[in-house]
């Protein structure tokens, strides 16, 4: 079984990580633990009130096999935490795979994270933060893989949840990647 590591914060967005949530239970086996910075509940952007089961600082980083941070509007309110900066920097010298969607890559940023690495978000975000990517290169793309690392697109919600699960192993055959890519994109799949 897999263990994802899920920071949740105040106003993330529920709706970036949804597809990724379900694929990594459904096609990886994953548990998926929650946690905050404060051990305390958060509600997303789209209202739904997410119970932690601990305080991030309290979780050893090396037991997962992926963090998965979603973007939102609450960004800024953990972008000067130490314990997400020690977490973030834990899960790249361990060789825990992190997947950050959206205004997440702050975060990335941040905690040093996206030196020397191609990486992606909204143009906003870009922008308006610069000084948090000077050593990293902005491609602009729909999202971004360098070595362990995602960055998507919030608009990339399809393809960031299928590269999650490719991070820990699943979906490796094309054409069930190629299917689940179409399920989340609201085909049918296979």
């Amino acid at each position: 079984m897999k263990h994802v590591l899920f920071l949740a914060y105040p106003h993330y967005a529920d709706f970036e990580i949804g597809h990724a949530l379900f694929l990594l239970r459904k096609t990886a086996k994953a548990k998926v633990i929650t946690a905050t910075v404060d051990g305390e509940p958060v509600e997303s952007l789209g209202g739904l009130q997410t119970v932690a089961n601990g305080l991030l600082s309290d979780f050893d980083i090396q037991r997962f096999d992926l963090i998965l941070i979603s973007g939102g509007d609450g960004v800024d309110t953990i972008l000067n935490d130490e314990s997400v900066r020690t977490a973030l920097q834990d899960a790249v010298s361990f060789g825990v795979p992190i997947a950050s969607i959206c205004a997440s890559a702050l975060l990335l940023g941040k905690a040093g994270i996206l030196d020397g690495r191609d990486f992606t978000c909204l143009p906003h975000t870009y922008e308006n933060h610069q000084e948090l990517f000077s050593k990293a290169r902005y491609t602009g793309n729909a999202i971004e893989t360098s070595e362990n690392i995602i960055t998507a697109k919030g608009t990339a919600f399809a393809e960031f949840a299928v590269a999650a699960c490719q991070l820990v192993g699943a979906l490796q055959e094309p054409e069930r990647a190629d299917a689940m890519l179409k399920f989340c994109k609201g085909g049918a799949a296979e």
